[in-house]
Parts: structure tokens; C-alpha cells; sequence
């Protein structure tokens, strides 16, 4: 098994565990009913994240690194490294400060918003080719966030509930958190142009025999 095998196998260990350990902490934790409960775990940005990099991950190793699938392109695969890097951003520079996590809880915090983040970001950096990124990839990559935002937001204004403080209509009123989603996508539209500059001298480096 090649090194990037061994690697993706790793990652794909450790989010698997993680995400079926968080659920099953988040079902006992009797906060909610069990059905309001799995309706709040598919509205948190980083657990769908953390699905999507779940699956992304699984088709890779499975995949022979020949074969062409929705997940394999440069583009998609960066997407998926921009998503669970803003999403470790946000969480260690905005919201890690709001609880103090114990025990497995605590652990599964620091793989979901620390070390799977990290992880993929090493994998992008090491093994995906990434000469052919530009600019217009830039608005698909942009849709996943935008109807995650719109969705969260009608789901909240009927049910009263909001997976982050940030978007808390209840609390902050309405121009508030406008506000706070347009200053995410200015984030998001920021790391966006980072990533397709950075891959592009990523690739132009690999390609003359540099260190990357």
C-alpha cells in the first residue's frame, strides 16, 4: 500500500470514528427529543463538512488514483479543502472559547475542528495537482456555503433554534447576522482566491523540482 493510501486511511478512520461518536454523544445527551436532535445534527456546518470530507476520503482510497470520479478533479478537491479549513478557522479563532469540552467530547472536538482539517489540508498540499485551478471555480465552490446559510436561517426562523451564536436571529436580530453571513462568504471568497494562487505556485514548484 503506497503512502497516500496509508494516509487516506488514516483520515478515513479517524472522521468516520469521530462523526459516529459525536452522534451518538449528541442522542444521549437528552437535550432535545431524539428526532429534534438528528435534525440538529445535519444543521451544524461542521458536521455536514465533516460528511462530505467522510465520503470524499472513502472514494479516494477505494478509487484507483487513475480513475475519474466527482471527487478526483482539482477543483472539487479543493473546495473540500477550503470548507474544512474555514471551518477549523472559524471554530479555534470564534467559537473555541464558548464551551470547554470533557472527556471524549473534547476529543472528538479536536479531530473534528483541529486535526481532520490540518489532515486534508496536508493531503492538498502533498498530493493533489492543482495547475489547472482558476478563478472561475470559484463561484461553484461558493453555493455549498451560500445554501447552507439560506436553509439554516429558514429552518431557525420556524423552529427557533440555531446552530451557531453568530446566527441567532433571536438573539442578534435580523441586520446582525446578515451581517456576520456576509463577512463568512467575505471569508470564504478571501481563502477561496488564497487557494487558487497558492495551488497554483504549489504546482509550478512541484514542476520545477522545488521543495513544496
Amino acid at each position: 500500500m503506497s503512502g497516500r493510501k496509508i494516509y487516506l486511511l488514516l483520515v478515513v478512520l479517524l472522521e468516520w470514528f469521530a462523526l459516529v461518536a459525536q452522534l451518538i454523544l449528541m442522542l444521549r445527551s437528552g437535550v432535545a427529543s431524539t428526532g429534534e436532535l438528528l435534525a440538529r445534527f445535519f444543521t451544524y456546518f461542521t458536521i455536514l463538512t465533516n460528511i462530505l470530507i467522510g465520503v470524499y476520503v472513502t472514494i479516494l482510497f477505494l478509487a484507483d488514483r487513475n480513475t475519474s470520479t466527482g471527487f478526483s478533479s482539482p477543483s472539487a478537491q479543493t473546495a473540500f479543502t477550503l470548507y474544512i479549513t474555514v471551518v477549523g478557522l472559524i471554530y479555534n479563532l470564534v467559537l473555541r472559547q464558548l464551551w470547554d469540552p470533557s472527556g471524549l467530547q473534547a476529543v472528538l472536538d479536536e479531530l473534528l475542528h483541529s486535526v481532520i482539517p490540518v489532515m486534508i489540508l496536508i493531503y492538498w498540499v502533498k498530493w493533489v495537482d492543482t495547475g489547472s485551478l482558476r478563478s472561475k471555480n470559484i463561484p461553484p465552490w461558493l453555493v455549498y456555503p451560500a445554501v447552507y446559510a439560506a436553509v439554516i436561517l429558514i429552518r431557525g426562523y420556524y423552529s427557533g433554534w440555531y446552530p451557531y451564536p453568530f446566527m441567532d436571529v433571536n438573539k442578534l436580530g435580523g441586520w446582525v447576522v446578515a451581517r456576520n453571513c456576509f463577512g463568512i462568504v467575505g471569508v470564504f471568497l478571501l481563502f477561496s482566491f488564497l487557494f487558487v494562487l497558492l495551488g497554483r505556485r504549489k504546482n509550478r514548484r512541484a514542476g520545477a523540482g522545488w521543495p513544496i
